[in-house]
């Protein structure tokens, strides 16, 4: 087992360090995106924007179906099988299509209703412009989840970042056009559009033996992971975007837009650990294969050290850099928004050295107890909000979206040492265990 996990170690090295070539990217994008609306179209629309993305994200959840957590796994399961893999994708693709074009339908026609909740009729116009992006969203999520699966990470590094340059474009051209707010939603199905035909070919799911058999069992295969898997996938997404979904409901547009403004650095650095799990999720299910929980153990405590000093130099460079970005904003903009952003990495950094690592329970084949693990989490952080911002408004998310992150740490731990035996869970892991637990009396 010491060869494979040598070699996982040195592919894993390469790997990060494309898919943090894109998060860059796509991190320096964001940025540029949320000044330019900010900037251009004013604040009240950055807050009009980032309901739309919220709502948006969690639909996105739903039309996917977990489908994609699925295709990356028994991939990743069945490395070096051809047949297989391609069964495995063409069945989850057409699992996704009837799906995905369900809840792009449902969210279309819910826009209205949807906009009246956020008391913001711009709000649902903007959704009904992006929910045609749900259907071919859930299509690139499986395409996505194949590539990670394979670990063809320059691919996979590559989609991402068109995917964000192209929502950054129809932006620009919205700018230039004199568009309304509202319309800045069909930059997410037109980003959907531009990728959906390289990752098609990339994946090519229509080469495949015909098999019927093989057809139905993976379908049935894909579905049962699937919904499990759903409220994790669901729950994840949203679980940075609580804080926003709630503030929509007590709060101005003017002050969802101020937070949200803080709430993008959150997330920027949120997918500083988050990179890593992508890259580790693939070799997570190789090793628990491999039943070595010696080298499970030694990989996880690496990764968790460097997730943690990434984060923390990250961290610290934005912490300072952003009372700099005062003059450039109108309103007072960065002098309302730092002290949410002091709160919410006090709060993340805690939580940054569990997060690539934070889907082990779906990679040992544990869907159902995993997405257990997520509800626990964001009922959590729900509460927290609600509670915290009737009383203290945006600074009262910024406390419970905080708080919430640092008992994720916990309850991670804790359920890894429970679930897969590993005694003192990820940060005390003992190295003397038998075999890990079978993935079918996982979620029994």
């Amino acid at each position: 087992m010491t060869d494979i996990s040598s070699r996982l170690d040195r592919e894993f090295l390469g790997d990060t360090a494309w898919n943090y070539g894109a998060f860059a990217l796509m991190a320096g994008t964001g940025v540029i995106l949320n000044f330019f609306i900010a900037i251009q179209f004013g604040i009240e629309t950055l807050g009009v924007f980032n309901q739309i993305y919220a709502v948006y994200i969690v639909a996105a959840q739903l039309a996917v179906f977990g489908i994609h957590d699925s295709a990356q796994k028994h991939t990743a399961e069945h490395h070096g099988q051809e047949d297989e893999r391609q069964l495995i994708a063409r069945s989850a693709n057409l699992a996704a299509l009837l799906i995905g074009a369900g809840v792009a339908l449902i969210i279309y026609l819910a826009a209205p209703l949807i906009g009246r909740i956020a008391n913001s009729a711009s709000v649902g116009h903007g959704i009904a412009w992006a929910a045609p992006g749900l259907l071919f969203f859930a299509l690139n999520k499986v395409q996505m989840g194949v590539l990670n699966g394979e670990r063809r990470m320059r691919a996979f590094a590559t989609m991402q970042s068109v995917r964000v340059l192209a929502i950054l474009g129809v932006i620009l051209v919205a700018e230039v056009q004199g568009w309304p707010g509202y319309l800045l939603g069909v930059s997410f199905t037109v980003a959907e559009l531009v990728i959906f035909a390289p990752l098609l070919i990339l994946v090519r799911p229509w080469q495949c033996r015909r098999n019927a058999a093989g057809a139905r069992y993976w379908w049935r295969q894909h579905l049962n992971f699937g919904a499990k898997a759903l409220p994790n996938g669901f729950l994840a997404e949203s679980y940075l975007r609580v804080d926003v979904l709630m503030l929509a409901i007590f709060v101005s547009d003017e002050a969802v837009g101020i937070y949200s403004f803080a709430a993008m650095f959150i997330e920027g650095l949120y997918q500083v650990p988050t990179v890593i799990r992508t890259v580790v999720n693939p070799i997570l299910v190789r090793l628990i294969s491999s039943g070595d929980r010696r080298a499970l153990a030694r990989f996880g405590r690496r990764v968790m050290v460097m997730s943690l000093g990434v984060f923390a130099t990250t961290a610290g460079l934005t912490y300072l850099i952003f009372p700099s970005l005062g003059p450039y904003f109108p309103d007072d903009l960065i002098t309302h928004a730092y002290p949410v952003l002091s709160i919410l990495i006090t709060g993340l950094i805690v939580y940054a050295a569990f997060v690539p690592l934070d889907f082990m329970l779906m990679q040992a084949g544990q869907p159902g107890w995993q997405s257990v693990l997520m509800s626990l989490n964001i009922t959590v952080n729900a509460a927290l909000n609600i509670t915290l911002i009737p009383v203290y408004g945006i600074l009262g998310a910024a406390l419970a979206t905080a708080a919430a992150f640092a008992v994720s740490a916990v309850t991670l731990n804790s359920v890894v040492w429970w679930r897969l035996g590993m005694r003192g869970g990820l940060i005390f892991a003992e190295t003397r265990l038998a075999s890990m637990p079978t993935q079918q009396a996982g979620d029994r």
